[in-house]
């Protein structure tokens, strides 16, 4: 299979079962690098953690290990890498926070880039004492980027732990109360709660400070139809 096809099989088209049975077969190193992201995708870690090794790609190595709990594993792969890519900086960072010992804090940049997506990873993988650990050192992370708490609040407002992303959320509004996407989001939080009043107080704060913030106006629509 040439690159081009492969690419839009997997981004695209995204039939990755169907991609899946032909990349079991191939020999490259490109082939085996996204059958292993096929096998993330679908959470089977341990086959990923396993084809990442064998082609050398060692942060994605030892982000599947994170992934399956093996924090040990994870640390001695990360650590012995040596280049100093910003994911692989990020990754040892992440450890600090998993630790409760952080010495070096994540840059705005791989704040942006990893924060949300690595904790979507984790409280999916099952790994809550992980995500507590990192979350509780939220206002770290706002040292570097000030949108650390909304990121942390949208994962758990994207997995219904709304409760929770209210907490974060509020101290994002705090910081952050031109977004537009911390009210819209707060207002789900209110929803999740049948608080339609604060709903629409947070959509209407959204529309204003976002020039007519889209999924707002189509929020407020809907409940006002409702």
């Amino acid at each position: 299979m040439n690159r081009k096809e492969l690419l839009n099989k997997f981004y695209v088209t995204k039939e990755y079962n169907s991609l899946k049975k032909i990349l079991a077969n191939g020999q490259t190193s490109y082939e085996k690098y996204y059958l292993a992201k096929i096998y993330a995708q679908e959470k089977d870690y341990k086959t990923a953690s396993l084809i990442y090794k064998s082609i050398n790609q060692y942060y994605e190595y030892g982000r599947c290990e994170l992934l399956q709990g093996n924090f040990d594993n994870a640390k001695k792969i990360w650590h012995d890498i040596k280049e100093d890519s910003p994911p692989v900086m990020w990754g040892r960072s992440l450890l600090e926070f998993i630790n409760l010992y952080v010495i070096n804090v994540p840059t705005f940049f791989q704040i942006r880039a990893f924060l949300e997506v690595d904790l979507d990873a984790l409280l999916n993988a099952g790994l809550i004492n992980y995500c507590e650990n990192i979350v509780n050192g939220a206002h770290l992370l706002a040292q570097n980027n000030q949108e650390s708490y909304k990121f942390i609040g949208r994962v758990f407002v994207n997995n219904e732990y709304f409760d929770l992303a209210e907490l974060f959320l509020k101290r994002a509004k705090d910081i952050c109360y031109v977004d537009p996407e911390v009210h819209f989001l707060l207002a789900k939080c209110h929803l999740h709660n049948n608080d339609k009043k604060e709903a629409k107080k947070a959509l209407k704060t959204s529309i204003e400070k976002g020039y007519g913030y889209y999924p707002a106006k189509k929020l407020l629509e809907t409940i006002n139809l409702s």
